[in-house]
């Protein structure tokens, strides 16, 4: 395995699961009413964002690592490509809103960047779900 396939392989877990942690800090200080658990959830999400355009361009380098490896079909890393690119910017509007919320970690806010969150979470798992398919043809539909 080349370095920039296995940073990149490393470095994603950062925004697929952060964002879902996040938005677990994020529901439990909502529903607990605790500012610090908000808080918490708000930088996490913040984090995970930021993590998330470092793993989008490290795959880029991945994608030139692997191309014309066996197995590997440029479809595959294509597909993947694209719907990094929607989770990039999808974790970049709930990492936003967790910066500017920051200020004041209400529970509005904390619901609003929860949502976001949530979305962005889905995405990243999709996009996730995409990468496995590269390499692991049994994740593939028949």
């Amino acid at each position: 395995m080349t370095l920039p396939i296995a940073l990149h392989l490393a470095g994603n877990h950062l925004p697929v699961l952060g964002l879902p942690f996040a938005a677990g800090l994020l529901g439990a200080g909502v529903a607990l009413d605790n500012a610090e658990w908000r808080r918490a959830g708000l930088w996490t999400a913040a984090l995970s964002a930021a993590a998330a355009w470092a793993v989008y361009y490290s795959g880029g380098l991945a994608a030139d690592a692997a191309a014309g490896l066996p197995g590997i079909a440029d479809r595959d890393i294509a597909a993947h490509a694209a719907a990094a690119w929607r989770f990039a910017w999808a974790a970049s509007a709930a990492g936003a809103a967790a910066a500017a919320a920051l200020r004041n970690p209400s529970r509005r806010a904390a619901c609003a960047v929860l949502a976001l969150a949530l979305a962005a979470a889905a995405a990243g798992g999709w996009t996730a779900h995409l990468g496995g398919e590269i390499r692991h043809s049994e994740l593939r539909a028949p």
